[in-house]
C-alpha cells in the first residue's frame, strides 16, 4: 500500500467513524467500548474497500450457513466421497433434505475458500472425495465449539422464548415469530 492509499483509508475510516459517533452519541446506553468496536469493524470493512467477496465477509457467511456448517463438521471424521456426505446430512435431518445440486455448490464454495480440499481419486471407479484443510479443521474447530455453546445455553434459549412468545406486544397478527429465522 503506498502513501496515498493509506491516507485514503485514514479518511475512510475517519468520515464512516464520524457517522457512526453521531448515531453513538444519541443512544447512551451503549458501553464505553462500543467505539473501539465499530472503529475496528470500519477497518476491516474499508481495508477491503466494502467488497462483499472479500475472505472476512465468506468467512461470516460459512458460519451462517446451515449446510456448510455441517459440512465442516462432518468432514471431521474424514475424506467423503459426496454421496457419503449427502446421505449423512440426509440422515441427520431428514426433514431439510439437500439436493445433489445444493451439495455441490457448498462443497465447491468452501473448496475455493481454501476449507476443503478436492481430490480425485484413481480407483477401480474414479470417484472425487472431500476432506478439510488444516484451515477448514480451525473453522470446524469453531463451529463446533458454536454448536457446544448452544448446547450448553438451551434452557436459557428455551425461557427467552417462551417469555418472548408470551408477551403480547411480540404478537404479530399474521403470525408467531417462532424460529422463522431457522428457515
Amino acid at each position: 500500500m503506498n502513501a496515498e492509499d493509506a491516507i485514503e483509508r485514514i479518511s475512510a475510516v475517519n468520515r464512516t467513524m464520524a457517522r457512526i459517533r453521531a448515531i453513538l452519541e444519541r443512544t447512551p446506553t451503549l458501553s464505553e467500548d462500543s467505539e473501539e468496536l465499530f472503529d475496528y469493524l470500519v477497518g476491516q470493512l474499508v481495508e477491503f474497500d466494502w467488497d462483499r467477496r472479500a475472505p472476512v465477509v465468506g468467512v461470516t457467511s460459512h458460519v451462517g450457513n446451515y449446510w456448510r456448517n455441517w459440512l465442516l463438521v462432518i468432514l471431521r471424521a474424514g475424506s467423503m466421497r459426496p454421496s457419503t456426505i449427502r446421505r449423512l446430512l440426509e440422515a441427520m435431518d431428514p426433514s431439510r433434505p439437500l439436493s445433489q445440486r445444493m451439495l455441490t455448490q457448498n462443497l465447491r464454495i468452501l473448496e475455493r475458500d481454501g476449507l476443503l480440499e478436492r481430490a480425485i481419486v484413481a480407483d477401480v471407479r474414479k470417484h472425487v472425495e472431500y476432506s478439510l484443510t488444516p484451515l477448514g479443521r480451525d473453522l470446524s474447530d469453531l463451529v463446533i465449539r458454536v454448536i457446544g455453546w448452544g448446547h450448553a445455553n438451551t434452557d436459557r434459549i428455551n425461557r427467552a422464548r417462551a417469555r418472548f412468545d408470551a408477551s403480547e406486544e411480540n404478537v404479530d397478527p399474521g403470525s408467531r415469530a417462532g424460529d422463522s429465522w431457522q428457515t
